[in-house]
């Protein structure tokens, strides 16, 4: 569902004769725009709900979706909208947007695939703007959706796209004609949103970096038509300013060759293979800390599984690591760690704690520095390395499953990633970095987990935020074991 009808008064001049949906953005109307995001995702049944100038919207988008008028646009607002629409998708699984909100494609499909049936989009890396809707959340779900989460509970913006299950469906859509019989037309669909908390519970899908556009007004136009402003090459020999003043900085280097000095530093201990990949660095292709995964990320995976051996812990790899793994057969182009396991036992590390001190002490006295060391992580790097971490994340038990924690990203907030029981447990045996190591029972349910649709190479997440499978607890209302 799209919801169009509104005039958009508060784009001015621009939006006096054309609907907001028909605003062009790098050449295409936003309502090709959110067809084709909604298209790639799978998509197909699209209900577009239309107002001012419908008959222009209708003409517009053709046959490819279903148009629907809100006759009374001028004088109601989007709740009135989604309720005629609802007999469309009463009792079946669903997603509503407005249109005049532009998602990257990935972002779309993010959302699509990630597995709650009740979900809201969610920000968390917007800085806090008072005025926005904002949600606050109780075990993982959200419990308040509105203007009045402040900063201190807030865990992010709302990004205004939801998806409703089958489940709730039918009685989401009654609340929201309950709502506008009730004398509520001129109100939004978030008034429902309690049948949502309660039924399946509304669980946040995080944005994880991936942009997204609002365009109220006509500056929020310009931003967004900036953004997806084309840069045209000025031609490969071209020199531009920054080259020029990175130049002068540095005359005794010349632009081009600046990558040389740190890949040959990175590079010194295998020569050859650093020959190898150095034509992607100079291309732009794999960056410096890639470049260094790449060339050394072996040796390094050695040294940390053969003192893991000695100290009688087993070691399994982890996020990027085992990506890379299972579906590239080596460590991902431009990833920068080294990401591995241990099984923790109930309440605690258990019996492996012990040992992955003692691993710990042993990396140490091989000239590792520790950069993070808490009940639930482990992260070594080396100097010569700085780029490069080692890190080993504590795998506890959490009710009928498991789950990973991050303590130690923020001082406000614990970062929890719950898996299904079958997905740890026994491991399996296989191959990284010329390498034998060892993998989760079910590698394929935890990259499952993680990033869904993990066979295809993805858009750049933000690492905290990225994995769907992520749980946000505030630390004021954390348990002592947490």
């Amino acid at each position: 569902m799209i919801l169009a009808a509104g005039r958009g008064s508060r784009l001015g001049a621009l939006s006096d004769e054309t609907p907001k949906c028909l605003l062009r953005v790098a050449g295409k109307a936003l309502i090709d725009h959110h067809l084709d995001a909604l298209t790639a995702a799978g998509i197909e049944d699209v209900t577009v709900v239309a107002g001012f100038e419908s008959h222009r919207v209708a003409a517009h988008v053709g046959g490819r979706c279903r148009v629907i008028v809100n006759d009374r646009y001028a004088t109601t607002n989007s709740i009135v909208s989604l309720h005629l629409a609802g007999a469309h998708v009463r009792g079946e699984a669903f997603l509503f947007q407005n249109a005049d909100v532009l998602y990257a494609p990935e972002l779309v499909r993010r959302f699509v695939r990630a597995p709650p049936s009740n979900a809201c989009l969610v920000d968390p890396l917007r800085p806090y703007t008072a005025g926005e809707y904002h949600v606050a959340l109780e075990g993982g779900r959200i419990a308040e959706y509105s203007l009045g989460v402040g900063p201190d509970r807030s865990v992010g913006e709302s990004a205004q796209l939801v998806k409703v299950g089958a489940a709730d469906s039918a009685a989401f859509i009654d609340r929201l004609g309950d709502v506008v019989r009730a004398g509520g037309q001129a109100g939004f669909p978030l008034q429902a949103y309690d049948v949502l908390m309660a039924g399946e519970g509304l669980w946040p899908v995080y944005t994880a970096g991936l942009p997204w556009w609002e365009i109220d007004t006509a500056d929020d136009y310009a931003r967004c038509e900036a953004a997806h402003a084309v840069d045209h090459p000025k031609g490969a020999g071209a020199l531009s300013f920054a080259k020029l003043r990175a130049f002068v900085r540095d005359v005794h280097v010349p632009y081009r060759l600046q990558w040389v000095a740190p890949a040959v530093r990175v590079g010194r201990d295998h020569p050859a293979r650093a020959v190898r990949y150095a034509r992607a660095v100079h291309a732009g292709r794999l960056s410096i800390p890639g470049f260094d995964l790449q060339v050394n990320g072996g040796r390094l995976l050695g040294v940390a599984l053969a003192e893991a051996e000695r100290a009688g812990l087993e070691l399994f790899l982890l996020w990027g690591s085992l990506l890379g793994c299972v579906r590239d057969g080596g460590f991902i182009w431009n990833d920068r760690d080294i990401d591995l396991g241990v099984s923790g036992g109930l309440g605690g590390a258990g019996g492996n704690a012990p040992r992955l001190a003692a691993w710990r002490a042993a990396m140490v006295a091989r000239g590792f520095t520790v950069r993070v060391e808490d009940a639930n992580k482990v992260s070594v790097v080396h100097p010569r390395h700085p780029r490069l971490f080692i890190d080993v994340d504590v795998v506890q038990r959490r009710g009928d499953g498991w789950a990973i924690t991050n303590a130690h990203a923020d001082p406000e907030r614990l970062f929890h990633y719950v898996f299904d029981r079958s997905v740890f447990g026994a491991t399996r045996p296989g191959t990284l970095g010329g390498h034998p190591v060892r993998l989760p029972a079910d590698p394929e349910g935890f990259l499952e987990a993680a990033y869904g649709e993990w066979r295809t190479p993805q858009a750049k997440v933000h690492y905290l935020y990225g994995p769907l499978n992520l749980e946000i607890e505030s630390r004021a209302r954390s348990s002592p074991r947490a």
